[in-house]
């Protein structure tokens, strides 16, 4: 068993690893070591708020009796759709073979699995007893439930996901064909059960109706497509493998896609807010008033509104802006446009309760907010997603050919220099 480092055949002992290890971190660029220190951190601070919020009766979140769900179901929520919206946009070029998609097959399958495993940690924290939630689904399956099939689509997804990249970088191509297109139909169907479990509380009016399903998909679309708009950028701007692709065909692609992601979600976002001012319930009017005139008004119109759609809108149709720093300015914009809407979306289905039933009463508005237990877990999800993808675009084949893994050698590539006389 040996390790291929740099076009050096290493043995697999620990005295060449710790070797490898060494002169990899010496040969890093200081700002990449800035870089990686200071996810590191952040993860190191989103760990010490996960292991806070464990111990039973621990009150370390803000969630109360009226407010039930907060900041970790939002960020569920995001990095859940985040991963079908990956793979929606890359599927036009790994399912349907066009052309100038192609460029993100391997970039968007890391991301797909490490936003799915980074939800499945979130929600993991959120539930405090995940263990159960697996046996239960297991041994006592409900059909009936949207969380059920919620929980058998993501699953299911992860399984495709990672058949997909095992295959991708051990050039199984049979293989990889059939979980590209496996990953990509459960792709629609996970967000939709995301979203039908929202649209079936009807104790919740906000959330409930035929809108939310279809509102999750674009929004998974649109999410997915900025974060590759990030990626690419970065690819082109510190010319990694295949950049010289970047410029030419997969940023104008991701244009191309970006702008039918906000259409999309610019007339959702409309339909939501006029169906809720014009309807008779109550609860409903309510908190749409709330969203746009209340409370919310101020992330609405600011970060979801203006900084989400208007001016990403703008700077994709620009023909100034029509340029790689464009293009990654407007995925920056309309990704934060979607963590906004996601958290938005999560406040107003409960800021307005429909019935004191519960004994819980909340005039006029039920309060929310996040104890930094729950905001040092978000940050520490983001910063886990990427440190990790940094790590995969420094050590992976990223080229558009799939990397080769002989039997008995493991193929990692890295920026190190050529060993020295007599180091081993």
């Amino acid at each position: 068993m040996s390790v291929h480092v740099s076009a050096h055949d290493l043995a697999a002992v620990p005295r060449a690893a710790l070797w490898a290890v060494r002169l990899e971190v010496i040969s890093q660029p200081r700002q990449l070591k800035l870089w990686l220190a200071f996810l590191s951190a952040l993860c190191v601070f989103g760990a010490v708020g996960a292991l806070l919020s464990l111990p039973p009766g621990w009150e370390v979140l803000g969630t109360t009796p009226s407010f039930e769900w907060g900041i970790l179901i939002t960020a569920y929520v995001f990095f859940a759709i985040t991963t079908s919206g990956l793979c929606l946009a890359s599927s036009l070029g790994t399912v349907f073979g066009i052309e100038r998609f192609l460029p993100l097959e391997k970039r968007h399958a890391i991301l797909a699995v490490l936003c799915l495993v980074t939800a499945f940690g979130i929600i993991a924290l959120d539930l405090h007893f995940p263990v159960r939630m697996v046996f239960g689904a297991v041994l006592s399956p409900s059909p009936a439930s949207p969380m059920w099939w919620m929980g058998v689509f993501y699953g299911v997804y992860l399984v495709f996901l990672l058949t997909e990249v095992a295959s991708m970088f051990s050039g199984h191509w049979q293989i990889h064909r059939i979980a590209c297109v496996l990953s990509s139909i459960t792709a629609v169907f996970a967000p939709l059960t995301l979203g039908a479990v929202f649209a079936v509380l009807a104790a919740h009016p906000f959330w409930h109706g035929a809108l939310t399903p279809p509102y999750m998909i674009f929004s998974a679309f649109l999410s997915g497509t900025a974060l590759l708009g990030i990626v690419f950028y970065c690819v082109h701007r510190f010319r990694l493998a295949d950049f010289e692709r970047t410029e030419t065909v997969a940023l104008p692609a991701l244009r191309f896609l970006l702008i039918i992601g906000l259409v999309a979600s610019i007339v959702l976002v409309a339909m939501r807010v006029v169906t809720g001012l014009q309807s008779t319930i109550p609860a409903l009017a309510d908190a749409t008033v709330a969203l746009i005139a209340g409370p919310l008004a101020l992330q609405f119109w600011i970060f979801r509104v203006a900084l989400g759609l208007v001016v990403p809108m703008a700077l994709l149709l620009a023909p100034r802006t029509r340029t790689p720093i464009g293009i990654f300015a407007a995925s920056c914009l309309a990704f934060v446009g979607i963590f906004a809407d996601r958290a938005l979306f999560v406040h107003a289905g409960q800021i307005v309760p429909t019935t004191a039933a519960a004994g819980t009463v909340s005039v006029p508005y039920a309060e929310y907010t996040p104890t930094l237990v729950e905001l040092s877990i978000v940050v520490g999800a983001f910063a886990f997603v990427a440190l990790a993808y940094t790590l995969a675009e420094r050590f992976l084949d990223m080229s558009p050919h799939l990397g080769h893994q002989a039997r008995g050698q493991v193929e990692v590539t890295a920026w190190v220099p050529a060993p020295t006389e007599g180091v081993l």
